[in-house]
């Protein structure tokens, strides 16, 4: 009976875990397919799937270590894709009954960050502009507090946020101060401008996005200068 039972056990062991590392591979891949997406400027296709990621995922919740890890990459994934399409509010924090923000997740407390600074810059007049930069402000408080706190991310992509959320802290600071004496506001330098999704006629959208700002020549270059060599052939 000893020598029955003693591999019936280590099958279950074994199927168990097998089973556990095949949904965790078909999720990644899945989340794969969303990154893929974000990574060609594809933001609404991102958002789309990660939705659908979101809410399949039901058993893989419940896998340790990576159920949590695969519902917060594709949350940031999503955060991302709204904060690029100027999609704000799709990105705004979660907050309790009395107003309090719930959210912990670094990532998406930053593109929220971010995303109030540039809804800020349409404001209509000083006093909404100002109020809308209080709030900025606070957020990248949340941001640092919850750097402070832990980070679940790699060691460089914390310090790098946490950087950057410090900058963008004293410079939203710095921008509502010069809003009250009367001078314009300018452009933060870590909370890139997002652009809509490119048209057809489109390969890539207008002006910066998640990969940084788009290449070129440098200025006043000739580039009827620079001609096309194409080697010979041996025999010719």
């Amino acid at each position: 009976m000893k020598s029955v039972f003693g591999p019936f056990i280590a099958a279950v062991v074994l199927a168990l875990a097998g089973g556990a590392f095949w949904i965790a591979g078909h999720t990644e891949s899945r989340l794969a397919d969303v990154h893929k997406q974000l990574a060609t400027l594809r933001y609404a296709d991102a958002d789309t799937e990660g939705d659908e990621v979101e809410q399949s995922l039901g058993v893989e919740r419940r896998v340790p270590v990576l159920g949590p890890a695969a519902e917060n990459d594709v949350r940031d994934a999503r955060a991302s894709a709204g904060y690029w399409r100027s999609d704000y509010a799709a990105i705004a924090p979660h907050h309790d009954a009395n107003g309090v923000v719930t959210e912990s997740d670094p990532t998406i407390l930053f593109l929220s960050a971010n995303g109030a600074f540039r809804a800020s810059q349409n404001a209509t007049d000083r006093g909404d502009a100002s109020r809308r930069l209080d709030n900025v402000v606070k957020s990248y408080g949340e941001v640092l507090k919850t750097q402070a706190s832990g980070c679940a991310a790699g060691a460089q992509a914390c310090e790098t946020r946490a950087v950057d959320a410090a900058y963008n802290y004293e410079f939203a600071i710095r921008a509502r101060e010069m809003l009250a004496r009367g001078r314009p506001a300018v452009t933060a330098k870590n909370a890139a401008r997002p652009q809509l999704r490119p048209t057809d006629e489109q390969d890539l959208p207008s002006g910066s996005t998640l990969h940084g700002k788009p290449g070129g020549p440098p200025p006043a270059t000739d580039m009827n200068q620079f001609k096309i060599v194409i080697p010979k052939r041996g025999e010719e």
